[in-house]
C-alpha cells in the first residue's frame, strides 16, 4: 500500500525516456527513435503516451514557449513493476514550414506518460532543426559569393524567419547587408530580399526590397556554382537597375491602394504561412493575436520599387 501511495507522487514510479536516433534533423525529414519505459515499484495503468514538439522562440527580447504539434504514441496500457522494460518505436515527420533552429529559435521534444491518478513521468530532449536541402543550397551559394550570415541571423519577424548576410570582402557593388525570407512555391523558391546599399553622396544608405524567384532545377545537387551566378546576377541587376525590381504578388494584399476583396489579416497571414519558412509560428501567433505590427503591415506607398514598399526599416519593422 505504501509503495502505491508513493508511486502516485512519483517516488518509485515508472520512468520514460525518448531516445532519438540522432539530435539533428532536416525540416521535412521523419524523426525516428524509441521510447523506453521502465517499470517502478508497483504496477501502473497508463492513460496515454505522447510526445509534444515544443518551440522556444525569442519574442520582443523575451522567450515564448509554445507547442508545435502533439504526437500520440500509445494509449490504454499497463506498466508492470521492475524489471519490466518496454521500448515503443517513435517516428514523426517534421513540417517543411517550421522555422529552422537559430539563436532565436530552439526546439525540444516533451515526452509524457499519462499515469492514471498519479504524477506523470516526463522526459525532455532538445533537437536541432536544419533547413531543407534546397534552402541549404541557397546558403551555400551565398557563401560562394562571400556573403556571411550575421551572428543574429535567423530571427523571427512578422513575415517569417529572416536571415541576414554581410559581405566578407568588397563585392564590386555597394551592398552593405542582404536580408532574406524564404517562400516555397510548387514551381519556384522565392527569396524575399532587402538590399541595404551604401550609395550616393557620402555613402547614404538606401534600401531596396525585391523578390528573387529561383527555379527548382537550379536547386539540385551539383548546381551550386550556377545558382551562385544566378543570385549574383539578380542582386547586381536590382542594385544597378532598381526599375526592374518585381513586386512579389502576395505583398499586393497589404499595400495601400489595393482594390481586391477584403481579407482579414489573420486569414491572410495564415494563408501565406503555408509556404514561409517559419510559417507555422506565424499562423499560430496570429490566431492568438500575439504578433503585432503597424496599421498597414506591408507598409508604405511603393517606396523605391521594393516588394514591401515603404521608406525604411525592412522586414525588421515588425520584428517580434
Amino acid at each position: 500500500m505504501l509503495k502505491k501511495l508513493m508511486a502516485k507522487f512519483g517516488v518509485g514510479a515508472a520512468t520514460v525516456d525518448l531516445r532519438l536516433d540522432r539530435e539533428q534533423w532536416r525540416l521535412g525529414e521523419t524523426m525516428t527513435g524509441v521510447i523506453r519505459i521502465e517499470g517502478g515499484e508497483v504496477e501502473q495503468r497508463i492513460h496515454d503516451l505522447q510526445v509534444v514538439l515544443m518551440m522556444r522562440a525569442q519574442v520582443k527580447g523575451n522567450y515564448l514557449t509554445r507547442p508545435v504539434q502533439a504526437i500520440p504514441v500509445l494509449s490504454k496500457f499497463v506498466v508492470k513493476p521492475k524489471p519490466f522494460v518496454q521500448e515503443v518505436p517513435f517516428q514523426f515527420t517534421l513540417p517543411h514550414d517550421l522555422a529552422m533552429s537559430s539563436h532565436a529559435v530552439q526546439y525540444y521534444l516533451h515526452t509524457r506518460l499519462d499515469v492514471e491518478q498519479a504524477l506523470d513521468p516526463t522526459d525532455q530532449d532538445f533537437v536541432a532543426l536544419l533547413p531543407p536541402l534546397h534552402i541549404e543550397r541557397v546558403f551555400t551559394a551565398l557563401e560562394r559569393l562571400d556573403l556571411r550570415q550575421k551572428p543574429g541571423s535567423g530571427k523571427l519577424t512578422a513575415y517569417g524567419q529572416e536571415f541576414s548576410f554581410v559581405p566578407a570582402r568588397p563585392l564590386g557593388i555597394p551592398l552593405k547587408e542582404l536580408e532574406v525570407i524564404f517562400y516555397d512555391a510548387p514551381d519556384q523558391l522565392h527569396l524575399l530580399v532587402e538590399l541595404d546599399l551604401a550609395t550616393g553622396f557620402l555613402g547614404r544608405e538606401v534600401e531596396r526590397r525585391a523578390e528573387i524567384a529561383v527555379p527548382h532545377d537550379l536547386l539540385a545537387a551539383g548546381k551550386e556554382a550556377e545558382l551562385a551566378r544566378y543570385l549574383r546576377e539578380k542582386i547586381e541587376s536590382y542594385v544597378h537597375h532598381p526599375q526592374t525590381i518585381p513586386y512579389f504578388p502576395l505583398a499586393g494584399y497589404g499595400r495601400k491602394g489595393y482594390s481586391g476583396p477584403h481579407h482579414s489579416m489573420s486569414g491572410l497571414m495564415g494563408g501565406m504561412a503555408a509556404g514561409l519558412l517559419g510559417g507555422i509560428l506565424l499562423s499560430e501567433m496570429m490566431d492568438g493575436d500575439e504578433l503585432t505590427g503597424g496599421d498597414d503591415w506591408f507598409g508604405g506607398d511603393g517606396g523605391d520599387g521594393g516588394f514591401f514598399g515603404g521608406d525604411g526599416g525592412g522586414f525588421g519593422d515588425f520584428e517580434l
